[in-house]
């Protein structure tokens, strides 16, 4: 798997002589992206309450993956691009462990939490910007093609387990008092016969 990530990366990585102008693209995707579609879930929680549904899930999906990516980052510290001398990094990360992208995780998971929204389009668009983040890492050079393909799976399976989490709080409130309203009428019969 090591020699197709290396080639898929050297594939994808920005060489010597890319125009100026798609690095600050990629750069942008990468400092900017995140934050401008977090912005647009909190507007549309603003408005809608199941943009506000949607918010929830994805703040709280957010800090799960924030967790679970420190957490995998530091039991399995796999390394880098810049480790192994390959291609360009075009902005400074150190030797921190790369896998998987927090960048991406974070979009992923906030694009995924759309899901539960009845329109396709915002799930989609926020996918494309997430998509773009994921691409912007690979083209700077700060990780592996894995790296982002984890956390996407990682982004999307958090959001939804987070989602069905949450449609189940309603349920779980409800059901100890649904369930005593049978024993409640059982009763009433016996003391009637």
């Amino acid at each position: 798997m090591q020699g197709i990530d290396a080639t898929l990366f050297e594939l994808v990585n920005a060489g010597p002589s890319v125009p100026a102008w798609s690095l600050q693209f990629a750069s942008f995707a990468s400092d900017f992206l995140p934050s401008l579609l977090a912005l647009a879930l909190a507007i549309g929680a603003l408005f809608d309450r199941r943009w506000r549904h949607a918010f929830i899930t994805a703040m709280i999906s957010l800090l799960a993956v924030w967790l679970l990516v420190q957490a995998i980052r530091w039991a399995f510290p796999m390394p880098r691009p810049a480790y192994y001398d390959l291609g360009i990094q075009w902005v400074p990360q150190g030797i921190r462990p790369g896998f998987p992208s927090l960048h991406a995780a974070g979009t992923f998971t906030a694009a995924f939490s759309l899901w539960c929204l009845p329109w396709r389009f915002p799930m989609l668009a926020a996918l494309t910007v997430a998509a773009t983040v994921a691409w912007s890492r690979l083209y700077l050079g700060l990780h592996f093609p894995s790296d982002v393909v984890a956390a996407a799976m990682l982004g999307a399976l958090v959001s939804i387990l987070v989602e069905r989490g949450i449609r189940l709080i309603p349920r779980i409130r409800t059901s100890p008092a649904s369930a005593g309203a049978p024993r409640a009428r059982l009763r009433s019969r016996i003391r009637r016969a």
